[in-house]
C-alpha cells in the first residue's frame, strides 16, 4: 500500500482485495456485537419479566419499553432484527465477505479479485443495506417485528414501516452478494 495515497483513498475507497476483507470482517463483527446486545436484552426480559431493563430501559421510550419494560411489540422487532443482523449482516459477510476477500486470492496464487471496483461496491452497498435496517429502529412503529426470515402472514400483519426498510435493507444486502459473486 502507498503511503502517500492519504486515508479516503487507502482505507475507504481501495480497491485491494485484503483491505476489502478487513473492512468485511469488522463490518460484520460490529454488526454482531450489536445483534448480540439485542439478544442480551431479550434475554433479560425473559429472566426478568416486568422488571425494567436495566441500564437501556429508559433510553428505549415509551413506545418501546413502558416504564423501561419492554412491551410485546417491541421484544418481536428485538427478535426479527436480532435473527437478521446475525445471519445476514453477520456470519454470512464474515465468512464470504471477509474471509473470502482476504484468504481466497492470497491461496490461489492471484494478485487480486477479477473485478476490483465491484468488490469495492459490494462493501458498501452492503454496508448501505446494514444501516437502513438498523435505521429502522427510529420510525414510527419500530422496526420488522415478522421474524428474521420475514414469512407471510406475519409480515403481512406485522406490516409497518420498519417492515419496508427491512425490504429495503435486504435488497441492498442482496445486491451486494450478486455484485460480490461476479468476483
Amino acid at each position: 500500500m502507498d503511503r502517500h495515497q492519504g486515508f479516503v483513498r487507502t482505507y475507504v475507497s481501495s480497491l485491494d482485495h485484503k483491505v476489502i476483507g478487513i473492512q468485511y470482517a469488522i463490518t460484520g463483527l460490529l454488526f454482531l456485537l450489536f445483534g448480540f446486545g439485542l439478544m442480551m436484552v431479550m434475554r433479560y426480559q425473559l429472566a426478568y419479566p416486568m422488571t425494567p431493563v436495566p441500564l437501556i430501559g429508559g433510553l428505549l421510550g415509551q413506545a418501546s419499553a413502558a416504564n423501561g419494560v419492554l412491551l410485546p411489540e417491541f421484544y418481536n422487532q428485538l427478535g426479527a432484527m436480532h435473527g437478521t443482523i446475525m445471519v445476514f449482516l453477520g456470519v454470512v459477510p464474515l465468512a464470504v465477505g471477509g474471509f473470502g476477500n482476504f484468504v481466497m486470492p492470497l491461496q490461489i496464487g492471484a494478485p487480486d479479485m477479477a473485478f476490483p471496483k465491484l468488490n469495492m461496491m459490494s462493501y458498501w452497498v452492503y454496508f448501505v443495506g446494514g444501516v437502513i435496517m438498523l435505521a429502522s429502529f427510529f420510525l414510527p412503529g419500530g422496526a420488522a417485528q415478522s421474524g428474521w426470515t420475514s414469512y407471510p402472514p406475519l409480515s403481512v400483519i406485522t406490516a409497518t414501516n420498519g417492515q419496508t426498510m427491512w425490504l429495503i435493507g435486504m435488497v441492498f444486502l442482496i445486491t451486494s452478494s450478486l455484485l460480490g459473486s461476479v468476483n
